[in-house]
């Protein structure tokens, strides 16, 4: 008589959800203060924008008070004449001494010299949390400047309408999300030759021990980069890659680690997500669209879109994370800022 089997008794695994804690008073306390910290460290950052004195033409507002202007449009998300009443309030609280003409903030948007600016204020609105962060992440997605367009249309379904985006590469630290280095392209520009300026650049100020990347920027190029840095890189390698240097010492080494502790190596490797983290809240607050149709306006909106990220991380940190929020002692880490404000005054 052949016996039947008893069906094995599972016991009922109950999954716990991982939590993660919020300080929710800060939380609410920086939510709630965001808007007044924010004027006050605009105002502070473009206080770093020489002033050169006018000695013939028209009188002009200073440029340093036009990337206000331009900066505080983005983050109120509103037309150029439309945060007219906003800048009115920022007159009367003492950011401005006048309210430019809503066609001047255009023309400086569309004003190619703004883009280094804009650039190393991103850089100098990071260096406030410069001891907070040593493990960064890098990534890139794309903002539409076109009101139909979605990224994910653009980038999966085969909608290849490249006038209708721009890419922003961009580098953050994987504990604050804060934005160290950003670089903006055309929607078709590859990934991974932005890589070294990205790491390079944050290097600079930055104790940089761990880069993050998905295998886009797998290349010899980049391993070695960062080998010669200093920096452990854990950059997965796309499948079929072999151990072979071709001239990259960082190369053979890594991909050897990567297949002897390949779990040790993911899991370091997942604090990317970080990256499509700062995206998201990005996206979500500063939207993911452009407002401006010339090409060089989108890449200064989207440099400004950025710059009101970090600001908006610098207020949430002094709260949750007693982070000091002065630049005196940083500005002067950023002398290109000086150079390339100096030389866009002659030229306006």
């Amino acid at each position: 008589m052949v016996r039947e089997m008893e069906e094995p008794q599972t016991a009922e695994i109950q999954t716990i959800r991982p939590t993660y804690p919020q300080d929710w008073p800060a939380y609410n306390e920086a939510q709630m203060q965001e808007k007044l910290m924010f004027l006050d460290i605009l105002g502070e950052l473009c206080s770093y924008i020489p002033i050169e004195k006018q000695t013939m033409g028209r009188p002009r507002s200073p440029l340093s008070e036009m990337v206000f202007t331009c900066v505080s449009k983005v983050y109120e998300q509103l037309s150029s004449r439309r945060v007219n009443s906003d800048l009115e309030i920022a007159k009367k609280m003492g950011y401005l001494d006048r309210v430019p003409h809503f066609n001047t903030i255009l023309k400086y948007f569309n004003d190619p010299k703004l883009t280094p600016i804009l650039t190393n204020l991103i850089q100098l609105s990071a260096l406030p949390l410069k001891d907070f962060e040593t493990t960064f992440a890098v990534d890139a997605s794309g903002l539409s400047s076109a009101f139909y367009s979605r990224w994910l249309d653009y980038r999966f379904n085969g909608d290849k309408k490249v006038r209708d985006w721009l890419k922003v590469h961009l580098i953050c630290g994987a504990k604050t999300n804060i934005v160290t280095h950003v670089v903006i392209t055309d929607g078709v520009a590859a990934d991974s030759p932005q890589f070294p300026e990205l790491v390079k650049e944050t290097a600079k100020f930055f104790d940089v021990k761990e880069i993050c990347a998905d295998k886009g920027y797998s290349s010899r190029e980049n391993l070695q980069i960062a080998e010669d840095l200093g920096i452990a890189p854990y950059i997965p390698f796309r499948s079929g890659a072999t151990g072979r240097s071709k001239g990259s010492r960082a190369w053979r080494k890594i991909f050897l680690w990567f297949n002897l502790h390949k779990e040790i190596f993911m899991q370091h490797y997942h604090q990317r997500s970080n990256a499509e983290s700062t995206f998201s809240m990005l996206k979500r607050k500063f939207q993911g669209k452009l407002m401006l149709k010339n090409e060089i306006g989108q890449t200064n909106e989207a440099l400004a879109k950025v710059l009101c990220h970090n600001i908006a991380v610098l207020i949430q940190e002094a709260f949750e994370g007693n982070a000091r929020l002065g630049f005196g002692e940083l500005a002067h880490l950023l002398p290109d800022l000086h150079i390339n404000s100096a030389e866009m005054l002659k030229n306006i």
